[in-house]
C-alpha cells in the first residue's frame, strides 16, 4: 500500500500546500512570504520528499533545508517561527494519510499504520534537525560578519599619506574595545603597508588604568612591526592615568592636536 499512499499524497500536493500555506497565514505575524509563489515552491518540493519516504529509505532532505535555511536566516525570519510552521505541517501531513487509511482501514493493518507514523516522525525530525544546523550556521557566518564590520568601525585606520595612517578615535573605550583596536590596527597597518600610525585620542573622554594600558600595548606591537607611532589629543587626565601607570612614553613622540602632528610628520617623511 505504500506506493498507493505515495500516489495519493502527490495527488493532494496542491491541497496540502493551500491548508499549509493558509494555516502559516492564520498562526503568523510573518506577511513577507505570504502566498509568495516561490514559497510555495518551496513547500510543494517538500511535500514530495516527505511523500517519497513511502516508496525510498534514503530520501536526501539536506539540499531543500539548507535553501530554506539561507533563505530564513537571511530574511531575519525567527527560528521558533519555522519551527512551528514544521509542526503545522505534520499535523496536516499527518491527516491527509488518515484520510487515505479511512478509505483503504480493510488493507491497512495497525503494524503498518505504526510503521508510517514511525517513518513520518523521523523524517520530520531529521528536517527539522538539518535545518536548524544549517540556519545556526548561516546566523553564526552572519554574526561573525557584523562583529567584523563593528571592529573596523571601532578602529578606522585611514591612509592620509604615502605609509602614513590615522587611527581616530572616538567616544569611551571599555577593555574589550580596547583589544579590538589592538587587532584592528595591526591588521590594517600590515595591510596598508604603514610606516608611521597617529593615534589620536581627542575624541575619547576618559580612560581607565586598564585600558591605557592595552593602548600601550597596542603602541609596543606596532613597534615590532616596525611601524612609528605618534600620539595626539591625550587629554590631562589620560596623562595622569598613564602617569600612575608608569608607561613611558619617552619613546613615543606626542602632541596636542592632529592637526600639529601631521605637517611635522608629512614633511620629515621619506617614502621608502
Amino acid at each position: 500500500m505504500e506506493s498507493e499512499l505515495y500516489e495519493y499524497l502527490i495527488r493532494n500536493t496542491e491541497a496540502l500546500n493551500e491548508k499549509w500555506q493558509k494555516l502559516h497565514e492564520e498562526k503568523s505575524d510573518d506577511s513577507r512570504e505570504r502566498g509568495s509563489e516561490e514559497r510555495k515552491q518551496y513547500n510543494r518540493t517538500f511535500i514530495e520528499n516527505m511523500a517519497k519516504i513511502f516508496i525510498n529509505d534514503k530520501v536526501n532532505f539536506s539540499a531543500w533545508s539548507e535553501q530554506v535555511a539561507v533563505r530564513r536566516a537571511n530574511g531575519d525570519t525567527p527560528l521558533r517561527d519555522t519551527l512551528e510552521s514544521f509542526k503545522y505541517f505534520r499535523n496536516i501531513f499527518w491527516t491527509v494519510i488518515m484520510e487515505f487509511v479511512n478509505e483503504n482501514e480493510e488493507q491497512i493493518s495497525l503494524q503498518t499504520l505504526g510503521e508510517w507514523s514511525a517513518k513520518v516522525n523521523a523524517s520530520f525530525d531529521h528536517v527539522i534537525e538539518l535545518f536548524t544546523v544549517y540556519y545556526q550556521q548561516i546566523s553564526d557566518a552572519r554574526l561573525l560578519s557584523q562583529q567584523q564590520m563593528i571592529l573596523e568601525l571601532s578602529a578606522p585606520v585611514i591612509p592620509v599619506f604615502s605609509g602614513i595612517g590615522v587611527l581616530p578615535l572616538v567616544g569611551e573605550i571599555d577593555t574589550y574595545r580596547a583589544q579590538m583596536i589592538k587587532e584592528s590596527s595591526l591588521h590594517k597597518c600590515t595591510e596598508l603597508q604603514l610606516e608611521h600610525l597617529i593615534i589620536d585620542l581627542s575624541g575619547v573622554p576618559i580612560m581607565d588604568t586598564m585600558v591605557a594600558n592595552e593602548l600601550f600595548q597596542v603602541v609596543r606591537s606596532l613597534s615590532l612591526l616596525g611601524v612609528e607611532t605618534t600620539v595626539t589629543g591625550i587629554r590631562p587626565e589620560i596623562a595622569q592615568t598613564a602617569v600612575n601607570l608608569g608607561l613611558d612614553f619617552s619613546n613615543i613622540s606626542t602632541y596636542a592636536h592632529l592637526s600639529q602632528a601631521l605637517p611635522v610628520i608629512i614633511s620629515g617623511y621619506q617614502p621608502s
